[in-house]
């Protein structure tokens, strides 16, 4: 595999905080048990969440910048 071209918004992190953010279920997760992109992904649906991953993603007003 190569990474070529490749942008953080492909990479399995993102697209599962992603696919938690737009309503999709944690079992939607593409990757096959047992491997890195699967844990990545899960890792970040799991994390989406959290107020720090809705501010990382630009959804919560960050009321500390002046």
């Amino acid at each position: 595999m190569t990474t070529e071209g490749a942008t953080a918004s492909d990479s399995p992190l993102i697209k599962g905080r992603n696919a938690r953010l737009y309503g999709k279920s944690r079992e939607s997760c593409p990757y096959a048990e047992g491997t890195q992109d699967r844990a990545g992904w899960l890792e970040g649906f799991d994390g989406a969440s959290t107020p720090e991953a809705e501010q990382d993603a630009g959804t919560v007003d960050d009321v500390a910048k002046g």
